[in-house]
């Protein structure tokens, strides 16, 4: 059995569409499961107007 770890920069609301072709592509190899899903957020920056 693999456990495979994956890191994708991809735009936020992207993950459920990422993690079903991923699966479907590994699927090609084996029985899949996808065991767990993060998405992290970064912080955004805002701009300042000065006085």
């Amino acid at each position: 059995m693999l456990i495979i770890t994956i890191s994708v920069d991809a735009p936020s609301g992207k993950s459920v569409g990422i993690k079903e072709d991923l699966a479907m592509y590994a699927e090609k190899f084996g029985d899949t499961r996808v065991l767990d899903i993060k998405e992290v957020k970064t912080p955004s920056r805002q701009m300042e107007m000065g006085r």
